[in-house]
């Protein structure tokens, strides 16, 4: 149920920023020179009606491709490249990277965490596995995985790698807030 009224709250959102969009869009259009217009556009701008339905179908589009998912209803994600991503399911306090398995083969569950210079840094935690080590890093464009046995030990990899030490991670919700607030929250569906 949370879901569908998150997924209505997102058609209304989207309409609203399809018209601001199209609106701005239309204006833009109609103040160049006949003359300079593209003839591609032509179609697209025959009403502001018809252009607000592209711009919202576009928009639509967007909510479902990696970087434009955020979840919905009681789950959550963090777009980290365009196939992998970090979730949560109701807000507990572990989340989950998808798709990497740790050293154990066993899925990647933590509650503390940080990106920095296309690096995930995080903690290794769960309720279902007792992992070996504690911490990781995860680099994004290669998919390397390295993990630590202690705190100590990635504080040190950190330090000389120029990345957050464990003091700076933060908890998945607070992660999503800082991806998802701002611009993001307000010109995004």
């Amino acid at each position: 149920m949370e879901s569908l009224g998150h997924f209505i709250f997102e058609l209304i959102k989207i309409t609203i920023l399809g018209f601001i969009y199209s609106t701005i869009i239309y204006f833009i259009y109609k103040n160049i020179p006949n003359n300079k217009k593209p003839e591609w556009c032509e179609n697209w701008f025959k009403s502001k009606n018809t252009l607000w339905l592209y711009v919202s179908i576009l928009l639509l589009f967007f909510m479902f491709t990696p970087f434009g998912n955020h979840g919905l209803g009681d789950s959550a994600r963090i777009p980290i490249s365009l196939t992998k991503k970090i979730s949560n399911v109701n807000w507990t306090e572990y989340a989950k990277l998808n798709d990497v398995k740790s050293s154990e083969k066993n899925d990647i569950f933590l509650t503390q965490f940080k990106i920095e210079n296309n690096v995930l840094c995080g903690n290794l935690k769960s309720d279902f596995y007792d992992y070996k080590n504690s911490y990781f890093v995860y680099e994004i464009g290669t998919e390397k995985l390295e993990e630590f046995q202690n705190e100590n030990d990635y504080n040190k990899f950190a330090t000389n790698n120029n990345l957050p030490k464990s003091s700076e991670f933060k908890s998945f919700k607070k992660n999503y807030s800082d991806y998802w607030s701002g611009w993001r929250f307000f010109l995004l569906p």
